[in-house]
């Protein structure tokens, strides 16, 4: 069984030069659609150019945990982005420090998360993906249960936790360092029972990530991972420019 839908995603896309080298990497991979976060300088207008491609385009974005950040943010992907085309919208509520400005893990945000989501998705029409992600374990009760999980999943159309197995410690600069168990099988194994456990039955897809520090196989062992889950939809975080060949033929392979 192999992927019918990928999705490579990126940070960063704020040039004419940025946004080329993303499409050709998407193409490299066979992507079906692309993830941009929404303050890419490159929206609206990057919407066509990906259709163009024949490649669905989602935004995506952690939201400022205040009422008017957050507002502000579910307005422009309601009132700029899905005008022009968007088929999609990300929303990624985590926390790092508690009481900061991007913090939802407050449960006392519940209503927020609601009036969020929903001032995107009465925008939408009724093909638009709505979609959440965060931690691998995040919803889990020793992590950040406070989050608004309910609100959140209960406008998702799908549930997409970050089962990454290694990344680039931001402390320490250390790229590849293992994460989550250091493999694929390990990280979804982790992961996955946090989500179904709050997940009001919605679909969950382990992302991988994060791709330019991963090794190919790897990723081929992230893709039987996904087939004995029979999920035939993968997500690959995240384009910063060093991808190298090999990952992006793998993911091709998938």
């Amino acid at each position: 069984m192999s992927l019918t839908s990928k999705f490579l995603w990126i940070v960063n896309m704020n040039t004419e030069t940025s946004e080329t080298a993303f499409s050709k990497h998407a193409l490299a991979i066979g992507a079906t659609g692309v993830c941009i976060r929404t303050s890419s300088k490159r929206f609206p207008g990057t919407i066509k150019r990906f259709h163009d491609l024949n490649m669905k385009v989602y935004a995506w974005r952690w939201p400022s945990a205040s009422k008017v950040g957050a507002l502000n943010e579910a307005k422009n992907v309601a009132k700029n982005l899905i005008p022009a085309g968007l088929d999609g919208y990300i929303v990624d509520p985590e926390s790092d420090k508690a009481g900061a400005a991007n913090d939802w893990n407050r449960s006392k945000l519940a209503p927020l998360a609601a009036e969020f989501c929903s001032t995107i998705k009465d925008a939408a029409p009724a093909s638009f993906v709505f979609a959440t992600t965060s931690g691998c374990v995040y919803p889990a009760a020793n992590m950040k249960p406070n989050i608004p999980w309910k609100e959140f999943f209960t406008a998702s159309n799908v549930l997409l936790p970050q089962t990454y197995w290694r990344w680039t410690n931001p402390s320490t600069g250390q790229r590849g360092q293992k994460i989550n168990g250091g493999t694929p099988a390990a990280a979804i194994t982790k992961g996955v029972p946090a989500w179904k456990a709050k997940s009001l039955g919605k679909p969950i897809i382990p992302m991988a990530g994060e791709v330019d520090v991963v090794r190919a196989d790897e990723i081929a062992a992230y893709g039987v991972e996904l087939q004995k889950m029979n999920v035939t939809e993968g997500h690959f975080y995240t384009d910063n420019g060093q991808i190298p060949v090999t990952n992006l033929a793998a993911m091709k392979a998938l």
